[in-house]
């Protein structure tokens, strides 16, 4: 297994990977598709891809990534400017959910979290070091750019990743509806 930047080629592995790690694996239908995509993976590769990353078989496939806006003004800018408006027709619910979270991002900024990531992993492929791997790799290259912090959202009864993170240095900054946000700081 090896760890690199995220390519363009890697567009559609990375959908993929979303869908298959997410709670709607089992219904994956376009509509589905569109708007987990539009939430969780497209902003991120289309306008960060210098702090995406990817883990990948022997083949050069993807079989994880971290995925990382390290830049959440133009994050929020962009998400409700072109993504969201998708997601409002396809999942409102969602659009309200999503729309919330996205009112708590200037919170974080102001403590100094000015990083956000996504990490996802086949689940054949969990259990080999991936996760810690991509997690490494990512918050090297926010030190070199001098990024002051980073978060993320997990749901607070997935002991495993939560575990996972806490391992890793992320302390759990935040609670919000059925979810921790666990932050880490670099300076």
């Amino acid at each position: 297994m090896t760890i690199r930047p995220y390519n363009k080629k890697d567009y559609r592995y990375v959908q993929d990977i979303c869908i298959a790690t997410s709670a709607l694996a089992d219904e994956d239908t376009p509509v589905n598709r569109a708007f987990l995509t539009a939430l969780y993976c497209d902003y991120y590769v289309d306008y960060q891809p210098e702090v995406c990353f990817v883990a990948v078989d022997d083949d050069d496939i993807p079989v994880g990534y971290v995925l990382c806006a390290a830049d959440c003004s133009d994050y929020t800018e962009k998400m409700s400017d072109l993504y969201l408006p998708l997601v409002r027709r396809v999942e409102s619910g969602e659009f309200f959910r999503f729309n919330a979270l996205m009112k708590l991002e200037q919170k974080y900024i102001r403590q100094g979290y000015t990083a956000h990531l996504h990490l996802d992993v086949l689940d054949e492929y969990r259990g080999q070091g991936l996760g810690t791997l991509l997690i490494e790799k990512l918050c090297n290259r926010l030190q070199e750019m001098n990024v002051e912090g980073v978060r993320l959202i997990c749901g607070k009864n997935n002991e495993q990743a939560r575990a996972f993170y806490e391992n890793r240095g992320f302390e759990d900054i935040d609670y919000i509806t059925g979810a921790v946000v666990y932050g880490k700081k670099f300076f």
